[in-house]
């Protein structure tokens, strides 16, 4: 995955898009619980959609877990081929949009990518 998105949907037709899907979310809460961004980047504090208990609540939780040392960064990729992820804690991270970046030197160019027809996504994801 990126390491750069954006959110630009209205929690209140997030609920409608999702209610069309048959999914059993939250539509009590209101649209100031979707903020909208620009560009949320890793350790922003960003809203995911998780279980909990028989229905699904909308939190906020920072992008991609601390280092694993004292030198690593971030982990925001995560690879489950050969593994058993069985058991991981699952979320969806609402999205317009996503970046991808390319070059070799600084300044990269930044290329959004979105769904063809479709105002949001969302992206899988583990906390």
């Amino acid at each position: 995955m990126c390491n750069d998105y954006e959110q630009h949907i209205a929690w209140a037709e997030y609920c409608r898009m999702m209610q069309l899907l048959a999914l059993d979310i939250p539509t009590y809460q209101t649209e100031l619980d979707l903020p909208q961004a620009d560009d949320i980047r890793i350790s922003d504090p960003a809203p995911i959609m998780r279980a909990a208990g028989d229905t699904i609540e909308l939190t906020r939780m920072t992008f991609a877990f601390p280092p694993s040392g004292p030198k690593g960064g971030p982990i925001f990729n995560f690879r489950s081929e050969g593994r058993n992820v069985s058991n991981s804690k699952r979320c969806l991270i609402p999205a317009s949009a996503f970046f991808e970046f390319t070059g070799k030197k600084s300044p990269k160019a930044k290329h959004r990518f979105t769904l063809n027809g479709a105002s949001f996504m969302a992206i899988a994801g583990l906390w």
